[in-house]
């Protein structure tokens, strides 16, 4: 998740963690996995699409910053974040620093972005680092054989940007019931693919669109965008749900 920090005093309205990093991946020229393990005997129970907020140190000060957990729920002894480095940025700058046995502070799990209605078919759309809570709910669907097929579009701007495109790829080859759309919108001659925005694949890539349930995630301009086109195509908005990144 983007930084939306604050900086406040640590409150214990949720159960606060003691995490290890247990290894860090650089996962495209702007993103950084990292793996938090939590202390023995501790399990994180969340829902696929909720987030951690992780306290930052910064001026003598504590600056928490949200995002998206990107692992799925079944393992509760660790779990996985995307970060994207953000030029100035005092959170993304201090976690893109860390490295394996670095110790943080998080407090999880938060949010209610999560599958609520698994009567349809999934479509999931993201952009950039939107596509973590994603990741999550997708592969906790797979983990639980769900029968409903999943769509996913992600749109990036250049090729090296496609976080998880070998998972991706991967997934869907082993899962027939998940079909992957990758759309760029800054492709270079070399790029294969689709081009342009995601809104702009919808109507060619999803059939009986106004049958599935639909996720958005990603900037608020995106997530405008695609909700204005789904309203456009008919889908009913009680089938659009969406999580914000600032």
């Amino acid at each position: 998740m983007a930084e939306h920090a604050v900086v406040a005093e640590r409150k214990r309205a949720f159960e606060v963690y003691d995490l290890v990093v247990e290894k860090t991946e650089d996962l495209t020229p702007r993103n950084k996995g990292l793996r938090f393990r939590l202390p023995p005997g501790k399990e994180l129970n969340f829902k696929a699409g909720q987030f951690a907020q992780l306290f930052v140190p910064h001026n003598g000060k504590i600056r928490r910053t949200s995002y998206s957990i990107a692992s799925p729920p079944r393992h509760k002894d660790f779990f996985d974040l995307c970060v994207t480095l953000v030029p100035g940025g005092a959170s993304s700058t201090y976690l893109h620093a860390m490295k394996a046995g670095d110790r943080i502070q998080a407090m999880a799990p938060l949010g209610t972005f999560s599958i609520k209605d698994e009567s349809r078919d999934f479509v999931f759309i993201a952009t950039g680092s939107g596509i973590a809570p994603f990741r999550s709910m997708i592969h906790d669907l797979l983990d639980r054989n769900t029968t409903r097929t999943l769509h996913l579009i992600f749109g990036n701007r250049f090729e090296e940007d496609i976080l998880y495109r070998r998972e991706w790829e991967d997934l869907a080859k082993e899962h027939g019931r998940l079909k992957v759309l990758f759309t760029l919108s800054r492709a270079d001659s070399k790029w294969p693919g689709e081009r342009g925005y995601v809104q702009e694949k919808i109507a060619g890539f999803i059939p009986d669109l106004k049958e599935k349930n639909y996720l958005i995630c990603g900037l608020v301009n995106m997530i405008n965008a695609v909700q204005d086109k789904l309203l456009s195509l008919g889908v009913p908005k009680g089938q659009i749900h969406f999580e914000r990144y600032d």
